[in-house]
C-alpha cells in the first residue's frame, strides 16, 4: 500500500488509538474515527496529540487525523480497523457499511462473536461485505506498552494472501511482528475467551491467592478454550499460540488489564456492576462468559473454570467459595 493511500480505525479507545498510533509512526496518514457519544478523545488528539481518556501522558504522531464524521474517516480507505468492543461491533458494523469502498481490507481487532448470535466477528463483517478482503488480528498487545514501543508479536488471520501482506505491511516494524495463520476461527475465538479466564486470573490477585494456584487456572483455562475452540472449527495449536496463550498471559497478568482488574475486584468483594464502574471501560470477559457458558452447553463440553468466572459475574457464589470448589473439584 502506497503512504499516500488511506486508512481509517474506527474506536478511539486505548488500543484503536494505539494501532492508529503504530500505523501513524510507520509512516502512514490514518482517520481515527469515535462514536459521537465519545468525541472527547478525538478533540484531545487534535488539540494537544494527546488521548487523555483512554492512554493520558503518551504524545502521539501527527500521521493521526481525528475525524468525528464516519463517511468521511472512511472516505476511499484501502485498509479498514475495527477497534471497537466486540459488544458494539455488529451495530458499528451497520453504520460503516454504506461507506466502506468495494475494494477496502476489513480487519477485526476486536475479536471474538456477537453476543447475541455467537456469530463470529469475522463472519458478520463477510455476511454484510461479501465483496470485501476480511482479516483478523489477535495476540500480547496491552496498548500503552504498544505505544510506548515494547516488542510484541500477533496473530494475522485471512482466507486471503493478500490482505495479510497489506495489514503486516502497515502494522509490522521492529516493535511488531505479526505471524500468519488460515485459522481464523481460533484467532477470533482466543482472543475472545482469554478475557474470560483474564478476570478468573484476576479473582486470584483480588483473593490474595499465589502464582502456583494461578498457574494451575492458566493451565485449565487452555485447556478449556481448546475444546470449546475445536467444536467451533478452530485448531488446538492456536490456543496455544499468541492469540491464546499469549493474549491469555498479557491480559491475565498485566495490571493495566481491564478483565484482570475487574476480576481483581470481585475478588476483593466487589459486586460486578460495582466493579465494572470502578474499570471505567467495557470489559470484553463478561458478555464472553455467557457465550463461552452457551457454547459448552450447546457442545456438551464441561468447562468448569469459565462457569465458576461466570456464576462470580452473577453473584451467584463467593469468589472464595467459587475458586475453592473448583479446586477441589479439579481433574
Amino acid at each position: 500500500m502506497s503512504k499516500k493511500h488511506t486508512i481509517a480505525v474506527l474506536g478511539a479507545g486505548n488500543m484503536g488509538t494505539a494501532i492508529a498510533n503504530v500505523i501513524a509512526t510507520n509512516g502512514y496518514k490514518v482517520k481515527l474515527w469515535n462514536h459521537s457519544g465519545d468525541l472527547e478523545p478525538l478533540e484531545q488528539i487534535k488539540e494537544k496529540r494527546e488521548n487523555k481518556k483512554y492512554l493520558p501522558g503518551i504524545k502521539l504522531s501527527a500521521n493521526i487525523v481525528p475525524q468525528a464524521d464516519m463517511s468521511k474517516a472512511l472516505e476511499k480507505a484501502g485498509l479498514i480497523f475495527f477497534v471497537v468492543p466486540s459488544c458494539f461491533m455488529e451495530r458499528i458494523i451497520k453504520l460503516s457499511v454504506p461507506y466502506i469502498p468495494h475494494k477496502a481490507v476489513c480487519v477485526d481487532v476486536s475479536k471474538g462473536m456477537s453476543d447475541k448470535s455467537f456469530c463470529l466477528i469475522t463472519k458478520i463483517l463477510k455476511d454484510v461485505l461479501p465483496k470485501n478482503k476480511i482479516a483478523t488480528i489477535s495476540g500480547p498487545a496491552i496498548a500503552k506498552q504498544m505505544v510506548l514501543g515494547g516488542f510484541t508479536a500477533m496473530n494475522v488471520a485471512s482466507a486471503n494472501s493478500q490482505a495479510v501482506a497489506l495489514v503486516k505491511k502497515v502494522l509490522e516494524n521492529k516493535n511488531l511482528k505479526l505471524i500468519s495463520t488460515n485459522d481464523i476461527a481460533g484467532v477470533e475465538m482466543s482472543g475472545s475467551f482469554k478475557n474470560v479466564y483474564a478476570v478468573g486470573l484476576g479473582i486470584c490477585d483480588g483473593l490474595g491467592l499465589p502464582t502456583n494456584t494461578k498457574a494451575v487456572l492458566l493451565c485449565e483455562a487452555l485447556r478449556e478454550m481448546s475444546m470449546v475452540i475445536q467444536k467451533m472449527g478452530g485448531k488446538a495449536g492456536t490456543v496455544y499460540g499468541l492469540a491464546g496463550l499469549g493474549d491469555l498471559v498479557g491480559t491475565g497478568f498485566a495490571e493495566s488489564s481491564r478483565n484482570r482488574r475487574l476480576g481483581e475486584l470481585l475478588g476483593r468483594g466487589e459486586t460486578a456492576a460495582d466493579a465494572l464502574a470502578k474499570v471505567g471501560q467495557v470489559a470484553e470477559g463478561v458478555p464472553a462468559a455467557a457465550a463461552l457458558r452457551a457454547l459448552s452447553k450447546k457442545f456438551k463440553i464441561k468447562t468448569p473454570l469459565a462457569q465458576t468466572v461466570y456464576k462470580i459475574i452473577k453473584n451467584q457464589v463467593s469468589p472464595k467459595k467459587g475458586i475453592a470448589d473448583f479446586l477441589k473439584n479439579l481433574r
